[in-house]
């Protein structure tokens, strides 16, 4: 695990701001990172590297809060947008040692694999050991797969096509079902007890919007 990096402590100016407590701050960005670190550690990052990171990105992203929606549903798609943002782009960046070599020939002018000195690159004993080292840093970031279940239930995966009740479920849907929403959104393999908790709580949330708009 990397050496951590001291955060920055939030000006209480911003909670009074956003009129939230700082202890409502702390308790949705646990909550949310129980559930979020574990999904996007990858390679040298570690859960306590991630839990850091989360932390981070939900400081940042605090500003942008504008109590339009509870707290901790906030913080959840800002977090995980900005996690999957990092762990793309940090998944696998190769050493490019021929950049910084005198025989680099980047415009094939003397060349044609843009070495003006080795036919076969490999042939190279610095070029040889940077590509030994790329296949295992490779190697050690490989993602896993998902595949998608097709045995989701359909009457969900159809509410979940339409754009409108999209909006209204991200807008108020629980944390505690959240994920498991944003995987079969995304198409990924959901488990069927899931999938019927699930309809059960988006099902409540329509109806408690359809009666709201009737007492309207």
């Amino acid at each position: 695990m990397r050496k951590k990096k001291p955060i920055k402590k939030i000006p209480k100016t911003i909670f009074e701001k956003k009129n939230i407590t700082e202890a409502e701050f702390i308790q949705a960005l646990d909550n949310i990172s129980k559930k979020l670190i574990y999904k996007f550690k990858f390679g040298y990052h570690e859960a306590e590297d991630m839990k850091q990171q989360a932390a981070i990105f939900a400081m940042e992203g605090l500003k942008n809060y504008d109590n339009s929606r509870p707290l901790e549903n906030f913080l959840w798609t800002h977090v995980r947008n900005r996690l999957f943002n990092f762990k793309r782009d940090n998944y696998f960046r190769p050493d490019n040692v021929c950049v910084k070599c005198p025989f680099f020939d980047p415009e094939n002018k003397l060349s044609q694999n843009k070495c003006s000195k080795f036919t076969n690159k490999n042939d190279c004993d610095i070029y040889s050991t940077a590509e030994h080292r790329n296949t295992i840093k490779k190697n050690i970031m490989k993602p896993c797969t998902i595949e998608y279940d097709h045995s989701v239930d359909e009457d969900l995966s159809s509410l979940i096509g339409n754009g409108e009740l999209v909006d209204l479920i991200e807008s108020k849907i629980s944390i505690k079902y959240r994920e498991t929403f944003l995987r079969l959104k995304g198409g990924s393999k959901v488990s069927k007890s899931d999938v019927v908790r699930l309809r059960e709580h988006i099902l409540s949330i329509i109806n408690i919007e359809i009666n709201h708009d009737e007492d309207d």
